[in-house]
């Protein structure tokens, strides 16, 4: 059922149809912006044009392209899976060496840190000990002025 007289447009069941792709296929590439669909009332509808441009549809016949006809043996599919999850495997792990190395940063920072944080306690320690010294003597003077005067 589409709507309007050109260009053609398609709910995502119908596209789904159409092109041989499910339902969640088409609205995960509508959702990634590489399918552009319009939302007319509760429902999205793609055009055939746009699903022409991303190959998904031979728009003279409105059928799948010949290619997307035929399907690769299960075996090739499984090998391209199989590399699919080492290169992500790969990136995992060096996602995880450079967590590791962020977090070990992070530790000698906060390290370094508490080190800073030290001194400056025990540099105020030093100057308040000074002050009350100072304060001391002042008074001291001011008693042997008052004696004095």
């Amino acid at each position: 059922m589409t709507t309007g007289s050109s260009p053609a447009l398609y709910t995502i069941a119908e596209a789904s149809t159409m092109t041989g792709l499910s339902k969640r296929a088409l609205a995960r590439r509508i959702e990634r912006g590489h399918l552009p669909a319009a939302k007319i009332g509760r429902l999205r509808y793609v055009g055939a044009r746009d699903l022409a441009e991303a190959g998904l549809i031979d728009l003279a016949t409105g059928e799948p392209p010949e290619w997307a006809k035929q399907r690769a043996p299960p075996a090739t599919v499984a090998r391209e899976l199989v590399q699919t999850l080492v290169r992500q495997g790969i990136e995992l792990h060096e996602l995880q060496l450079a967590f590791q190395a962020l977090s070990d940063e992070s530790r000698r920072d906060d390290s370094a840190l508490r080190t800073e944080l030290e001194h400056a306690r025990l540099e105020r320690e030093a100057l308040r000990a000074a002050l009350d010294e100072a304060e001391g003597r002042i008074a001291e003077l001011r008693r042997r002025i008052e004696r004095i005067g």
